[in-house]
């Protein structure tokens, strides 16, 4: 109701003369009141249906109804307009009676003047629509409630069956995996035995074409990989076991399994490794899947007789390896280098057009790009050859962590630095504990070496998160050592050294890490598992 809006109020009243008192005090005050009257419930009840009341004012008796049932019946029509009761006793049992028929205040005939019979009318009026306002919210939130929770019921129901249908799809993808290798590494032997010439002698002819038999058994071998590992990383049942590697070794390793399907292409392989390069922080088998993937596509796509050049050097400028797979094949289209790392995409041209790709391999390359802190980039023209290139950060700690804080997704949450330290005792056992260690870590954990047998673990999660990683890792290790051959090994002991909000500053972080590394770093309460 607006301030300034007339106060229209039905009068319920068979005296006249009451009547008459009732519109001398509300005329002659200076608000505005519009009353009508009427003598019997059943006039006020029709006229209440037609509505537009603020407030209605009412007398106990009438002739057709006295007493509570008046208001009750009038409370049944208006339930959400105020009324006042006119009554011939003050007594605090008829008020408790009044309030609870439906009346929300009364006033004892002859006892009101016209300030406080206006002010009652107002006041009631206020609270009344006071109240409507809290009605109408609880009836909304209500209505809220329950639509949110059949919505919820609904997002669970389709909830469970996405989680059902990933479910069947990681297990076809893990059954047909598995089905499909069995087969491949029977053709793959098989195939082998006859180039060698054990089940008879073979002429050069057959030779080159058991040689691309044997590269095509290879493709669907790195396909199933490709799917096998699609499905764990989608699942984050991929973890990465980064440690300081030789690059030189990788290259090497890689171009050995490259070297028949090189050949079988007529393209030149070559490995340019620079010398004296630092030890980088890796998964070797991450690393060298990705340089495979790479060489891989860079050999199908390239015609017979050109160069493949695999290469490792060090920038010292941003301290980290570059690697790359260097070819001068058909390069790739300016307006399809953003789309190169999508899965499912083949931007290139293979001069032989069974050079099909799934994909898959580059979007995985990046992936494990990412999990070994590195990032993978594309240089190309067509018609000059391509170069694709990744990082891969050196063996030093802080440069580590500085590269986790880049590309890590813990960004808003606690970071954790934890030492971990097993007993000098079991000093020939470290590398077990090393490898249970790594088996614990999620996909943005970072778990650096701090000496023989001793850890310096970072985890960015909510502290309740934490707790939940060492109970884990407290129930898999008891676990490991019911199993264990040669016996229990010794418990480990792990202390929270630094816990760092989302508001501190990298500079103070990675010179915290540096006194960890330098074992400045403050005491704390341990743990043993």
């Amino acid at each position: 109701m607006c301030r300034n809006e007339n106060i229209r109020v039905l009068l319920l009243e068979d005296d006249h003369d009451f009547y008459r008192l009732i519109a001398h005090q509300l005329n002659n005050h200076r608000r505005r009141f519009e009353l009508d009257r009427v003598e019997t419930l059943a006039e006020a009840i029709d006229k209440l249906k037609l509505g537009g009341y603020h407030l209605v004012l009412s007398d106990l008796s009438v002739p057709d109804s006295s007493g509570f049932n008046t208001i009750e019946s009038l409370r049944q029509v208006c339930a959400l307009t105020p009324i006042i009761v006119f009554t011939g006793l003050d007594d605090d049992a008829i008020e408790q009676q009044l309030v609870e028929a439906g009346a929300q205040d009364y006033l004892v005939k002859g006892e009101s003047n016209a300030s406080s019979l206006a002010r009652s009318i107002f006041h009631a009026v206020q609270r009344q629509e006071a109240k409507n306002r809290i009605t109408g919210l609880v009836a909304q939130l209500q209505e809220s409630q329950e639509l949110l929770s059949e919505q919820t019921m609904l997002l669970q129901k389709k909830n469970r069956r996405l989680k059902k249908l990933y479910k069947t799809a990681q297990e076809f993808v893990d059954n047909v995996s598995h089905d499909l290798r069995t087969p491949l590494t029977v053709i793959k032997d098989y195939m082998n035995l006859i180039r060698e010439g054990m089940v008879g002698e073979v002429n050069e002819r057959q030779q080159e074409m058991l040689g691309k038999a044997c590269v095509r058994a290879d493709d669907l071998n790195h396909m199933v990989d490709d799917l096998l590992d699609v499905s764990k990383l989608d699942s984050g049942l991929l973890g990465a076991w980064r440690r300081p590697v030789a690059l030189a070794k990788i290259l090497d390793h890689a171009a050995a399994t490259l070297k028949q399907r090189a050949e079988v292409r007529g393209t030149a392989l070559e490995v340019d490794c620079e010398a004296d390069l630092p030890l980088a922080f890796c998964d070797a088998e991450k690393a060298e899947r990705v340089l495979t993937n790479l060489a891989v596509n860079a050999i199908k796509y390239s015609a017979p007789g050109s160069r493949v050049r695999l290469w490792a050097r060090f920038d010292a400028d941003r301290d980290e390896i570059l690697v790359g797979v260097t070819d001068n094949g058909p390069g790739i289209h300016e307006d399809a280098l953003q789309e190169i790392f999508e899965r499912f995409n083949q931007s290139g041209g293979s001069t032989d057009s069974s050079g099909k790709s799934y994909g898959l391999g580059l979007s995985i390359a990046q992936r494990f790009c990412r999990m070994n802190l590195g990032v993978i980039d594309v240089e190309s023209k067509a018609g000059e050859g391509s170069t694709f290139k990744f990082t891969l950060p050196t063996a030093e700690p802080t440069g580590v962590l500085q590269r986790w804080l880049d590309l890590s997704g813990v960004v808003g949450s606690p970071i954790r630095l934890i030492e971990i330290v097993a007993p000098p005792e079991a000093a020939d056992q470290f590398a077990e504990y090393d490898g249970f260690l790594h088996g614990q870590l999620r996909r943005d954990d970072l778990l650096v070496e701090n000496g023989p047998g001793r850890w310096l673990f970072v985890i960015g999660v909510a502290p309740s998160e934490a707790e939940l990683w060492f109970e884990r890792a407290q129930k898999d290790f008891k676990r490991m050592n019911r199993n264990r051959f040669a016996g229990p090994l010794a418990p480990y002991r792990t202390e929270t050294i630094r816990t760092w909000e989302p508001s501190s500053g990298r500079e103070t972080i990675l010179e915290d890490f540096r006194d960890a590394l330098c074992g400045a770093a403050a005491e704390a309460p341990s743990l043993s598992v």
